[in-house]
């Protein structure tokens, strides 16, 4: 998957052949649902739909896409339970970015969701120094403040990390965590 966007309630993905498949939204909350709580049946519930729903969801969705998005694994002893394969974690991603384009605070209540950090700061990327293994952020926060954090230079290539880029700084005791917008 190259590109996902929102119209309305669909999602619409761009696959790498160029080919377009559209998605209903509740799809991808039923894989957000599945990366929370490690159960597809859980998912259903939390979503207000069947389990039979949820799978159809899902076949019907793999099946466009060409793609495994969860592996189940059956019940017994320990009980069964989902977990989103590589692709379903990229794809629901992709949608996270989306909908943090299409819908205010959703960032922030998605890092609330996800992490014990509270303490969040909007900026804008001013300078990167470049290390072999760890580099240097400055951001510059509103009104004419900067903060530097030492992020891993794999971040800073996985983040798109370069001068003017908005981003959220996220602080946690004495680290600052730096999350692409």
């Amino acid at each position: 998957m190259t590109h996902v966007r929102i119209e309305g309630r669909q999602v619409v993905v761009t696959v790498d052949e160029g080919r377009v498949v559209r998605l209903r939204r509740e799809l991808l909350e039923l894989l957000d649902g599945v990366r929370r709580f490690g159960s597809l049946s859980r998912s259903c519930r939390a979503l207000g739909i069947t389990l039979k729903t949820g799978l159809s969801w899902l076949k019907n969705a793999e099946g466009s896409l060409g793609q495994r998005l969860v592996e189940r694994v059956r019940g017994g002893k320990g009980g069964g339970g989902a977990l989103l394969t590589a692709e379903g974690s990229r794809l629901l991603m992709a949608y996270y970015s989306a909908m943090s384009v299409t819908r205010p605070g959703f960032v922030a209540s998605l890092i609330e969701e996800s992490l014990s950090a509270r303490n969040r700061l909007s900026g804008r990327v001013e300078s990167v120094v470049r290390g072999d293994v760890v580099s240097l952020v400055e951001v510059e926060l509103e009104p004419k403040q900067r903060v530097k954090a030492v992020v891993t230079t794999q971040a800073l290539d996985s983040l798109r990390l370069e001068k003017g880029r908005p981003v959220l700084l996220v602080v946690k005791a004495t680290d600052v965590m730096v999350l692409s917008l």
